[in-house]
């Protein structure tokens, strides 16, 4: 049953792109643990219970006393204690997978500076090795091909695709700018082809984007074009102050200085690699069997290989946050449901304990509204009593994770506001049942108990 739950939950999560393995086989360790878990936690709780069953007063138990055997003040309180735990377990929890589902949500609509949606990536696989000057004309010649499939509005190659962490290392050093000692000078940089930025939906914000006049003579494998480059907001600044660069950043991490080179004034053989990029009108998945068709008639000795979409290179690149915001909603959930069951379970026994005192309030004129602010009332006291410890305890267990979060505080107060309400409303739901339970009970039956 465990391992066939754990598949389920996996199923249920949907992980894609992600590196992340989980090995759901049996495992003789993890079951010897739960096993004795199992077993102390049964001993542990059931001790007592039974300890107390074998002294019972056989007297009190002819006469009918409930109370003489379901409990006294001691057990009341260790029960309400229970509860109490419950609960501020189940708020610590709760906050905890708040603040990572808000900062998946976060993630999610952070502009990355670049249009994801019907966008396709590939790569070519090469079964010989290509020169530049044959490179570069299978790449342009593939261009021409791709932008006039029905549906394609643009397409364009580069050595990496964005979001990938891939790109080569160089000192970069603006005129009349003059680094400090010991600065960091060096500067990721990709090779791009004209009409990239286009096809990732980011403008050029100051002056011009690769174009034709950057394409070398026929027969030529380099461009005699001035040296043309683009870069990124944060070069800009570093080495510009107040310039008009070209946004572009990564989802989580600040974007690192970067440059980008036109393909056709650095041209590279086919061992460089390149990915292609398509930007479609429509759904973009429908056109894997288009691109191949293309790729055998341009050239038949290359194939295309790690057909992705832009949306699952993003999805990929937040598994971690995903895979913690799931798994976090998940155990929250259940600990909150077991919370809501003790505490339906202790105010059902107190209900059981007090019907006598029920009966007498009932019979002296007490209205069923009173009994039920009576029961919820004592529901609720026990929740926020547990609300204001796990308050405490998720204000210093969430500060073990703010490493882990992006975009919102370790001390979030809508998540801290949102998640007490929601206890409260479980407190509720959790005490309407013996609450109703009361209202009912018959005075004169409640009375014969003595």
């Amino acid at each position: 049953f465990a391992q066939g739950g754990t598949r389920v939950i996996l199923a249920f999560m949907r992980l894609r792109e992600n590196p992340v393995s989980f090995n759901v086989a049996p495992d003789a360790r993890v079951l010897l643990f739960t096993t004795a878990a199992a077993l102390f936690s049964g001993l542990l709780f059931g001790l007592g219970p039974a300890l107390r069953s074998s002294r019972i007063d056989l007297a009190s138990l002819l006469k009918g006393t409930a109370s003489s055997v379901a409990g006294n003040a001691l057990m009341q309180r260790l029960n309400h204690g229970l509860v109490v735990v419950q609960v501020a377990l189940s708020l610590v929890l709760l906050v905890g997978a708040g603040l990572f589902v808000r900062t998946l949500e976060k993630l999610k609509g952070l502009d990355a500076g670049f249009n994801r949606e019907n966008v396709v990536l590939f790569d070519l696989d090469f079964t010989r090795k290509l020169d530049p000057t044959r490179c570069a004309a299978l790449y342009n010649e593939l261009l021409a091909r791709l932008e006039a499939l029905p549906g394609v509005r643009a397409a364009s190659f580069s050595t990496f695709y964005l979001l990938s962490g891939g790109s080569w290392m160089q000192r970069v050093i603006a005129e009349g700018y003059t680094p400090v000692p010991g600065e960091d000078i060096y500067c990721h940089g990709l090779k791009v082809s004209p009409r990239f930025f286009e096809t990732m939906g980011t403008p050029v914000l100051s002056g011009r984007d690769f174009g034709p006049q950057d394409q070398p003579p026929v027969g030529s494998p380099k461009s005699n074009s001035p040296r043309t480059v683009l870069i990124n907001e944060t070069l800009a600044k570093r080495y510009f102050g107040n310039a008009n660069p070209v946004k572009y950043r990564s989802l989580r991490d600040p974007a690192p200085p970067t440059f980008y080179l036109s393909s056709f004034q650095e041209p590279g053989d086919s061992d460089e690699g390149m990915t292609f990029t398509v930007r479609t009108a429509g759904t973009a998945g429908v056109l894997a069997g288009s691109i191949r068709s293309v790729l055998n008639e341009v050239d038949q000795t290359v194939q295309m290989r790690d057909l992705r979409m832009m949306n699952d290179v993003i999805n990929g690149s937040i598994h971690r946050e995903r895979v913690l915001a799931q798994l976090g909603g998940f155990f929250s959930v259940l600990a909150l449901a077991l919370a809501c069951l003790g505490l339906y379970g202790v105010l059902s026994l107190t209900v059981v304990q007090r019907t006598r005192e029920i009966g007498v309030r009932l019979a002296l004129g007490a209205r069923r509204t009173d009994l039920l602010s009576l029961v919820i009332g004592k529901g609720l006291k026990l929740v926020l009593c547990g609300s204001v410890i796990g308050l405490a305890g998720a204000l210093a267990a969430t500060r073990l994770v703010s490493s882990l979060l992006y975009g919102v505080s370790a001390t979030d107060p809508l998540t801290f506001a949102g998640v007490s309400l929601l206890l409260v409303s479980i407190a509720v739901l959790g005490s309407w049942l013996p609450a109703r339970r009361a209202t009912k009970v018959d005075p004169m039956e409640a009375l014969r108990y003595e």
